[in-house]
């Protein structure tokens, strides 16, 4: 889970998981009410993370694996992708660019 950089506090997966659909770049602190932005390193994970279950998707359409049993494993993925996105985030006190 985050800490935030200001206070120190460790953020919620719940707080973490209901910031994730902000959609904004400044998020702010449950606790100390300071804006904590998403680290480089963390946007650069979290971009591969999201990856990952389209690249499950490849194999089991070229092993010709049947169209229902690609549907389910691919909910599952994204399922377990969505829940699990709050453990990789990490905090910065400034935002960081991404070059």
């Amino acid at each position: 889970m985050p800490n935030c950089q200001n206070c120190g506090s460790k953020w919620t997966w719940k707080d973490t998981f209901v910031k994730m659909f902000t959609f904004k770049n400044k998020l702010r602190c449950p606790s100390c009410e300071h804006f904590q932005y998403l680290s480089k390193k963390s946007r650069n994970q979290l971009s591969l993370f999201v990856m990952s279950p389209f690249l499950i998707w490849v194999p089991l359409v070229s092993f010709n694996v049947p169209i229902q049993y690609i549907f389910a494993v691919e909910i599952a993925s994204y399922f377990i992708v969505l829940m699990s996105m709050p453990f990789f985030y990490r905090l910065s006190n400034k935002e960081e660019p991404m070059w």
